[in-house]
């Protein structure tokens, strides 16, 4: 009678090698989490920063850039880029990046908002200071730019950071949609500045690969851009209109 010999174990390896660490901020995958589908659908975007630190970064940053846009007159004035200290679009680029830091979309709406209003108390503070008459019309106009604006482009940065299916590339497009569409209507149109309208619609054209590199939106970008820019047309268009 034989005897059956049971099968050998495989062996073990003594020092088996540890699993790879989680990357910072990201949960260890669970049973349930080995799903390739689901690791295909590329990496989470970045949680953003607290309320209070995006709020307090706004002010700041509208404080200084609206200080600084008093020298920059003065430094840029009688030049191509003059504009760049006496427009719209440059302003909406602070509400667009502290935007882009916020973890709720309220969030961000509400630093573009106090990004404007920053910007429009520090630059009329500094240009009280270095002696330039301040009008209570001027003050006016601008504030009432950065309440519609601020709000707007504080959203359209964080959608930039965070927009994936139907949303990708518009906060891009709206950003470089303004600076193309006051390019057209102010400077080529409205004042017949072309050397301020060729800068506009070359940072117009910058933003689009700057911009769109993050989370590869590119292309969606150049999408939107035609619409955008018509949107920022009829905008800049009626405060045209409202002014004259």
């Amino acid at each position: 009678m034989s005897t059956a010999v049971p099968a050998p174990r495989a062996a073990r390896d003594p020092h088996p090698a540890p699993e790879p660490a989680p990357a910072p901020g990201v949960p260890a995958a669970g049973p349930g989490d080995r799903d390739p589908a689901a690791r295909s659908a590329g990496p989470t975007p970045a949680p953003g920063l607290p309320a209070p630190g995006v709020l307090a970064a706004a002010v700041g940053a509208g404080l200084v850039v609206g200080a600084l846009t008093s020298f920059g007159q003065t430094v840029l004035g009688g030049t191509w880029f003059a504009g760049l200290a006496n427009a719209v679009s440059p302003w909406l680029v602070a509400s667009f990046l502290v935007g882009a830091l916020a973890r709720r979309w309220w969030v961000a709406a509400l630093a573009g908002l106090l990004a404007c209003v920053g910007q429009v108390a520090g630059y009329y503070l500094v240009a009280d200071l270095r002696g330039f008459g301040v009008g209570a019309s001027s003050v006016a106009v601008w504030a009432v730019s950065g309440v519609v604006g601020g709000p707007v482009f504080g959203w359209a940065g964080r959608l930039w950071r965070t927009a994936a299916g139907r949303w990708r590339g518009l906060g891009p497009a709206l950003l470089a949609g303004c600076w193309l569409a006051e390019a057209v209507v102010t400077y080529a149109v409205a004042l017949r500045s072309w050397g301020d309208a060729a800068v506009f619609a070359v940072v117009a054209a910058l933003l689009v690969p700057l911009l769109g590199r993050v989370g590869g939106q590119t292309r969606a970008v150049l999408r939107r851009l035609p619409a955008a820019a018509l949107v920022g047309a009829v905008g800049f268009a009626a405060v045209h209109l409202a002014l004259s």
